[in-house]
C-alpha cells in the first residue's frame, strides 16, 4: 500500500487562504491527506503563506470546531471566537473527500490552559502544592468524560478517518510555561520527579492501586529539595530516566505502585477514548509512548491492544528509538499503522542533501503515513520541495 503523505494544518490558516485553494494545492504537490487540529493549545505563531495574519496567537487555547454543549458534562469546550475558523472543520471535511484525500485529526489532550484555569481541580500539582494552570490531569474523571466526548463530537459531524492524540499524559514539569523562569539546575530526573502529579485523582488513583500517596508525596518532596538545593555540578553525567525509574522502581515498592497507577491513568483516557468511538470505524492512534518507564505515563507495551497507529519521532534523529517501536508494532502483529512526525523546517536543511538522506530513510522504513509540520509554517516553496522529495522515495 503506498504510503499516504499529510501535512498538519492549523484552522485559522486555512481559513484565511480559503479552504479550496489550500486542498488544491496541496493536492498538486503531492500531498494525499491532512492532519487537521480540532482543538489547540496555547500558541504563537508566524506563517510566512498567511497573507492576511502572518501572526496568529491564543494565550490559552481553544476548540476550532462548533461543538455541541448539550454533547457535554460538567467541562464544556471553550470554542475560538471567529465563526469562520469553525467552519473550517466542515469545509476541509467535504473538499478532502471531493479531491480524495485522506482528512485525520490531529488532538491535543491534556496541554489546555482554558480547561485547568477554567477547572482548576482538573490542574496537575506537583510533590511542593505549585499547580500548573498549563495542564489538566488525565487522572480526573471529568478531563477524561469531555476529552471523549468531543471526539465523540466531532467524528460524528465529520469525515474523519483516523486521530492523533497528542499529550494525552502527563504534561513535562514546565511544558507550556509562559516565559519561564528557573535559574536552578533541573537534571533529567528532577524534572520527572517535578512532573509528577499529586493532585487529588491522582492520589485515590494510588490508594485504589494499594499505594499511600501521602508518603510517596513526601519522599518525592525530600528528593526535590535536596537536589535543588545542591550546587550544581557541570560534570554531572547524563541521566537516563527510564533506567532510574526502573531502579526505583526495585528498591521502592511505593514509588512503582505510584508510576503504575500513574500509567494506568494515562493509558485510560486514550482507552476512554477507543470505547467511546467503538461504533466508528476511526483509528485510534498515539502521538508517541515509551519502551520503558515514561514521563508522560504512556508505555508502548501497555498500549498494543488499544491503539490503531504509532506516531514516531523523527527516525533519522532518533533511529535507535524508531526502530525498537517499529520492531515493537511489528511483531505484535497487531493492526496498528505507523506514522512518521517529519519535519520540514530550517534545522533540517529541507533543501539540501541532508533531507534527501530523511527521505531515503523513510523509503526504507515504508511508515504507513508520513504527517509533514506544517501548511502555515513552512514557505510555500519548501513545503513544496519537500512533498517532491519524500512523494519520489515514498511513491
Amino acid at each position: 500500500m503506498q504510503t499516504r503523505l499529510s501535512v498538519w494544518a492549523y484552522p485559522w490558516d486555512l481559513a484565511d487562504e480559503g479552504v479550496d485553494a489550500a486542498l488544491d494545492w496541496l493536492c498538486a504537490h503531492g500531498f494525499d491527506a491532512i492532519d487537521l487540529c480540532p482543538n489547540y493549545h496555547a500558541i504563537s505563531t508566524f506563517s510566512p503563506r498567511n497573507r492576511r495574519r502572518p501572526q496568529f496567537y491564543s494565550e490559552q487555547g481553544a476548540v476550532y470546531f462548533p461543538a455541541r454543549a448539550e454533547r457535554y458534562g460538567r467541562i464544556e469546550p471553550s470554542l475560538h471566537p471567529e465563526p469562520e475558523v469553525l467552519e473550517v472543520y466542515r469545509q476541509v471535511s467535504e473538499g478532502a473527500a471531493a479531491r480524495g484525500m485522506q482528512l485525520d485529526a490531529w488532538v491535543i489532550g491534556m496541554f489546555q490552559p482554558w480547561l485547568a484555569r477554567a477547572y482548576p481541580d482538573t490542574a496537575t500539582e506537583n510533590a511542593l502544592g505549585g499547580r500548573s494552570f498549563a495542564a489538566a490531569c488525565p487522572a480526573h474523571p471529568d478531563v477524561r468524560e469531555y476529552l471523549a466526548a468531543l471526539l465523540v463530537d466531532l467524528c460524528d459531524q465529520y469525515q474523519v478517518s483516523g486521530l492523533t492524540l497528542e499529550n494525552v499524559g502527563y504534561a513535562d514539569f514546565a511544558y507550556g510555561w509562559v516565559r519561564p523562569r528557573i535559574l536552578v539546575p533541573m537534571s533529567p530526573w528532577t524534572r520527572f520527579l517535578a512532573g509528577l502529579c499529586f493532585n487529588e485523582p491522582c492520589m485515590s488513583a494510588a490508594r485504589a492501586h494499594g499505594v499511600d500517596p501521602e508518603a510517596v508525596r513526601e519522599s518525592v518532596a525530600r528528593e526535590l529539595r535536596a537536589r535543588l538545593d545542591a550546587p550544581p555540578d557541570p560534570h554531572a553525567p547524563d541521566e537516563d530516566v527510564a533506567a532510574l525509574a526502573a531502579e526505583r522502581c526495585a528498591a521502592d515498592e511505593e514509588f512503582r505502585g505510584f508510576l503504575e497507577a500513574r500509567e494506568h491513568a494515562a493509558v485510560g483516557m486514550v482507552k476512554a477514548v477507543k470505547h467511546a468511538l467503538r461504533r466508528s470505524s476511526v483509528r485510534v492512534g498515539v502521538g508517541g509512548a515509551s519502551l520503558g518507564w515514561a514521563a508522560d505515563g504512556l508505555r508502548l507495551r501497555d498500549l498494543l491492544d488499544t491503539i490503531g497507529a504509532l506516531m514516531i519521532a523523527d527516525p533519522t534523529d532518533h533511529a535507535a528509538d524508531a526502530d525498537a517501536q517499529i520492531d515493537v508494532i511489528r511483531r505484535a502483529r497487531a493492526d496498528i499503522q505507523i506514522t512518521v512526525n517529519q519535519t520540514g523546517h530550517h534545522d533540517v536543511d529541507p533543501h539540501g542533501k541532508g533531507f534527501e538522506a530523511r527521505a531515503w530513510r523513510l523509503g526504507d522504513i515504508r511508515p504507513d503515513r508520513v504527517m509533514v509540520y506544517n501548511f502555515g509554517l513552512l514557505a510555500p516553496v519548501t513545503l513544496a520541495h519537500v512533498g517532491r522529495v519524500l512523494r519520489a522515495q515514498l511513491g
